[in-house]
């Protein structure tokens, strides 16, 4: 199995003047195995949300989304049934165009095989103290799975927009498409 270190999350909701995303450095005593890593999308008709839109200045937001996972790999027996999957989870988070912090939440995946059944669902507690990016969607994406299949791993995601956020400074930001990675790790 290849051990890789925990992964920072990058911007879905990029400032545009922002050029570069930032990303922390892995813990040097931390070896993490990664279990399952998935490409993760919006859907045309729903976007990630924010209440109240996320602005130049903080505040306390709350980010809803309805993910799509797709292509999924992993090399571990306890993820090897894992295809596919539908995570619906909501966070809070004091956020700003320039990053979020405090984030708490809950959410699910429900899970499906190859064959396109059903084959789990999972609980999913995100939960990031600090988000040094430019993205407060980023707070749906960091977290742990607390029960169900996968119980005890932790998640993190990369993401890119998809759709126009040069706003979010300026009239604020209150949905934003986007695809990139999820990857869960013991």
């Amino acid at each position: 199995m290849p051990f890789h270190p925990p992964i920072r999350l990058r911007s879905l909701v990029p400032v545009a003047v922002a050029a570069a995303l930032t990303t922390a450095p892995a813990a040097a005593a931390t070896v993490q195995q990664t279990l399952l890593t998935c490409q993760v999308s919006t859907t045309s008709e729903r976007p990630i949300t924010f209440e109240p839109p996320v602005g130049l200045l903080p505040r306390n937001v709350t980010a809803r989304a309805s993910i799509v996972l797709t292509g999924c790999a992993s090399s571990a027996p306890s993820a090897a049934n894992l295809r596919s999957g539908i995570m619906t989870v909501h966070s809070t988070g004091h956020a700003s165009c320039a990053g979020v912090r405090d984030v708490r939440g809950k959410g699910t995946i429900t899970w499906y095989g190859a064959d396109g059944r059903q084959t789990g669902v999972s609980t999913v507690r995100p939960s990031v103290e600090k988000v040094a990016g430019y993205n407060p969607g980023d707070m749906l994406l960091g977290g742990r799975v607390t029960k169900g299949s996968l119980a005890g791993s932790n998640l993190v995601g990369t993401a890119t927009p998809t759709s126009g956020v040069n706003s979010c400074a300026t009239k604020g930001l209150g949905a934003v498409h986007g695809t990139g990675r999820i990857t869960f790790t013991s």
